[in-house]
């Protein structure tokens, strides 16, 4: 806890701004850490730590010239076990499969509980990826701090839509939605 900045005088002078100065560089300096979110326009991340269930590495590039989706979940993530199998279904779609990547990355620390938690949604239709979020450098660029996350990127790797977030009670109305999108999107 920092103390109120009180005006007090040392050899005559004031130190509260000087404080006040070193807590602002402070703020500054610490903000900078923390990764930014990618955005509509950015170049997805590419995955760093990634593996497959086998213990393979995974990257984005192994996809170049294909539209990606890549959507970020977690275990403990309520409507993340609404989203993968719902994004799943549409990953299954014949249009959509041709043209369209789907990779669920699981952010759990602990690879073991990411693999019952996919094996658990029977996800069969997307790539499955772990990326445990205490070795990674990339996942808090794709939304760590907000699950769920959703990034299309186009087939040059530049995202194109950002979803967050997941109505649990309306799967059927988020499938429609998304595959709009997509449509709209991927042509």
């Amino acid at each position: 806890m920092i103390p109120a900045l009180r005006p007090t005088t040392m050899h005559g002078r004031f130190i509260a701004p000087i404080s006040a100065v070193c807590l602002a560089v402070l703020a500054t300096t610490t903000g900078t850490a923390r990764a930014e979110v990618l955005k509509v326009g950015d170049r997805l991340a590419e995955l760093d730590v990634a593996t497959d269930a086998s213990g393979k590495p995974v990257k984005l590039k192994a996809w170049k010239g294909k539209w990606v989706v890549v959507t970020v979940g977690a275990d403990w993530c309520k409507p993340c076990a609404k989203e993968l199998p719902t994004w799943d279904k549409l990953a299954g779609d014949a249009d959509l499969k041709r043209k369209v990547v789907f990779v669920a990355v699981d952010i759990d620390d602990d690879l073991e509980v990411g693999k019952k938690f996919h094996d658990k949604l029977k996800l069969k239709n997307m790539v499955r990826v772990y990326m445990p979020s205490d070795k990674s450098g990339v996942a808090g660029n794709y939304g760590s701090d907000h699950m769920p996350s959703t990034f299309v990127a186009d087939d040059k790797g530049v995202v194109r839509l950002v979803r967050e977030g997941f109505e649990i009670g309306d799967a059927d109305g988020e499938y429609k939605k998304f595959k709009d999108s997509l449509d709209k999107l991927v042509k």
